[in-house]
């Protein structure tokens, strides 16, 4: 079988549009269109229903979908084996809270590209549970998760940093028991919030930069990364109310797969 239908799959199973899968594919949209049939007239079945909202996965997609990556990652493993270690390529994913994702792996994700070019790395904002399936099902290569402990059985978990977390407000901002959070589901917030005093007037959103922007206006307090409102600190925009624990970053990986030499690398270069 052409294992271009099956990186087709992963692709239009990611981002559940035909023109953003042509789009990342760097193929028109119609030739995406045809390798999705040919490979669902291959294994004889459905894999997406074509809905008005996109394309989603049939049952039988997401149990081919597990299987493609297997086969996919066989594939890459073969690479490396002939080509040896001077032959570093091949897909990347990352599973890691928005924090992480916006303010941690950037710079080290440009690194990696500018040493190994023929690495990509696909990076997702997702939550503990997320990250921990994600790895668990093959979805992800790593999961980067922020929490005081992780009890993952089957997974490997490794402590690759901390990150210090900040209550914060406008300077000015006389003690409220109004909070504008991260989503349920983060951890360090989930923690502020479990041991307050009091049930606050919480307002949550999905989005650092939007909690941060409320915050800045004199709305409310937060709880955010130290990373993600320095900047504010250092301009005067903010204040710091008091240092919160630090959350610890954890990378999780599944020791029953064998890891490319792509996930290697960047494995290495985040830890």
């Amino acid at each position: 079988m052409d294992t271009r239908l099956l990186r087709t799959l992963l692709v239009l199973a990611r981002t559940g549009s035909f023109t953003a899968a042509a789009a990342e594919l760097h193929l028109v949209q119609s030739t995406v269109t045809s390798q999705v049939k040919t490979l669902e007239r291959h294994l004889g079945t459905r894999l997406f229903d074509r809905l008005p909202s996109g394309a989603r996965l049939t049952e039988a997609g997401r149990r081919a979908v597990v299987h493609a990556r297997e086969v996919l990652a066989a594939e890459q493993r073969l690479r490396d084996a002939v080509r040896g270690s001077t032959a570093v390529e091949g897909d990347v994913r990352i599973g890691a809270p928005e924090s992480v994702c916006a303010y941690r792996l950037p710079q080290r994700i440009a690194d990696v590209a500018m040493r190994w070019p023929g690495i990509t790395v696909h990076l997702s904002s997702v939550g503990t549970r997320d990250a921990l399936a994600g790895v668990r099902g093959g979805g992800l290569d790593l999961g980067l998760v922020l929490e005081e402990a992780v009890v993952a059985p089957g997974l490997r978990v490794d402590v690759i940093g901390v990150e210090p977390i900040e209550l914060v407000a406008a300077p000015g901002m006389p003690v409220d028991e109004r909070y504008f959070l991260l989503e349920e589901g983060c951890s360090y917030t989930d923690r502020f919030v479990r041991e307050l005093a009091a049930t606050p007037n919480i307002t949550r959103f999905g989005s650092i930069e939007a909690v941060r922007s409320c915050v800045v206006a004199g709305l409310g307090w937060s709880v955010l990364p130290r990373v993600a409102v320095a900047e504010q600190l250092d301009a005067g925009a903010l204040h710091r109310v008091r240092e919160l624990p630090d959350s610890t970053l954890f990378m999780v990986t599944d020791p029953r797969r064998t890891p490319s030499a792509a996930v290697r690398t960047v494995a290495e270069a985040l830890s």
